[in-house]
């Protein structure tokens, strides 16, 4: 458990941060991608929020695989060394839990982003010097994981 209570834009509240348990298929997975140190974000329009990219794990997809298409699908950014870091459990408004992969990469050369419904911006920021819309978890995860 968690020393503070950290609740995002959408009521979920995280719950631990804990080792991964890759014989376990988790329901997300959200990147911690790097470039010269500083932490890739993107901005969610529909919620006006910076935050990790990330998304739900296909049918038949691993959460690897998630990890580098959703990175690649909301920011158009590619990493050589994904892997994953930890693995969060979230409570939901509704009091279900849910399990997720963080994962961690290094950005080696920047690529042109385009909007998208999902990601109107991507941006690189310090993680000491986050916007102040961050996702709440997203933020927590960036300063302790990284």
């Amino acid at each position: 458990m968690l020393n503070e209570d950290i609740v995002n834009e959408r009521g979920e509240r995280l719950l631990s941060i804990v080792a991964s348990d890759f014989a376990v298929l988790p329901a997300f997975a959200l990147v911690i991608a790097t470039l010269n140190d500083d932490v890739v974000l993107v901005h969610n329009p529909r919620r006006a929020v910076w935050e990790l990219p990330g998304g739900f794990v296909d049918a038949g997809e691993t959460a690897d695989a998630c990890a580098g298409r959703e990175l690649r699908e909301e920011s158009a950014q590619c990493v050589d060394d994904l892997h994953g870091v930890a693995d969060i459990v979230i409570s939901l408004p509704d009091g279900t839990a849910r399990r997720g992969r963080v994962f961690r990469g290094t950005v080696t050369q920047w690529r042109p982003f385009v909007p998208t419904v999902e990601a109107d911006d991507c941006r690189t920021w310090r993680a000491s010097a986050l916007p102040v819309r961050t996702s709440a978890i997203d933020a927590y995860l960036v300063r302790h994981l990284t």
